[in-house]
């Protein structure tokens, strides 16, 4: 768990996603929440070393299931944006059919059975601010990995949690992307006048806005190549190929490569089919 400035603390050490909190006098602001029930239990018992007082919300960035499905284990009021609780209100059947996405495994998968799915309480446009304390936590819309993406500002510690819009270490997930949008937040966020100090990514340990360009240059790489797809023949062999030639930039274990190929491959489908929709 690493402290950053102003009682804000960032776990980077779960599979799945980067977890935080803000302690406040009040009580705690959770970001995320660890997807296995091992590593939610984990995650509250750090928190009750933080602070005896109660988890008071949890913001959730996006609506996919590794920063979703650990909620029912804190307890506390959820916020995100309304395009997030609407995705989340489709997770009941997704969870019983078992398909949860398509990076999910078997292990996971049965780690999850039966779980209860919270859909958000408190859901927001544009912007919501919480004052808590000494503490100001902006929660602000920012599309472009997803449409309900979603950042958290904390302008006292100059901490930024970006959620999926940035990740370290990992592919970014691009089937929902709107590169414009989403390039467009990016080059705001590393521009000198935006009040970052800390960026805590979706994936990965914190960073600063020059790790942010490594994200960047894949997204272009992504668009570019994902663009040319879609004006040609769009045949599985043809997104297979392109997902390779994603998996080269960022590093793969061994042991994890057909896995995020299988995922990488899906996204590249999935975004062309998207775009042929809004085409027809």
């Amino acid at each position: 768990m690493q402290k950053l400035a102003g009682n804000v603390y960032v776990e980077a050490s779960f599979p799945g996603a980067t977890v935080g909190v803000v302690v406040t006098k009040a009580g705690l602001v959770c970001i995320d929440t660890p997807t296995r029930p091992a590593n939610a239990r984990a995650w509250r018992a750090k928190l009750a070393s933080l602070s005896p007082k109660p988890i008071l919300y949890v913001i959730n960035t996006d609506h996919h299931r590794d920063r979703v499905l650990g909620n029912q284990w804190f307890d506390a009021p959820v916020i995100a944006h309304e395009k997030v609780g609407e995705r989340v209100r489709l997770y009941p059947e997704i969870v019983k059919s078992g398909m949860l996405d398509s990076g999910s495994d078997y292990e996971l998968a049965r780690e999850l059975a039966g779980v209860r799915v919270i859909s958000p309480q408190i859901t927001f446009s544009d912007e919501i601010t919480l004052l808590k304390g000494e503490h100001e936590i902006v929660v602000r819309h920012m599309p472009g990995q997803t449409p309900g993406s979603t950042w958290v500002l904390l302008p006292a510690s100059g901490a930024v949690f970006t959620g999926d819009s940035v990740v370290r270490d990992t592919h970014p997930t691009l089937a929902e992307a709107d590169f414009d949008a989403w390039l467009g937040n990016l080059d705001e966020l590393r521009k000198a006048k935006f009040p970052a100090k800390a960026i805590v990514p979706g994936r990965g340990k914190v960073t600063d806005k020059a790790g942010v360009k490594h994200t960047q240059d894949y997204l272009k790489s992504a668009r570019r190549k994902m663009e040319l797809l879609l004006k040609g023949s769009r045949t599985r062999v043809d997104a297979a190929t392109v997902a390779a030639e994603l998996l080269k930039q960022f590093p793969v274990p061994d042991g994890h490569r057909e896995l995020v190929a299988r995922r990488v491959r899906h996204d590249v489908e999935r975004w062309c089919d998207l775009r042929k929709g809004e085409a027809e």
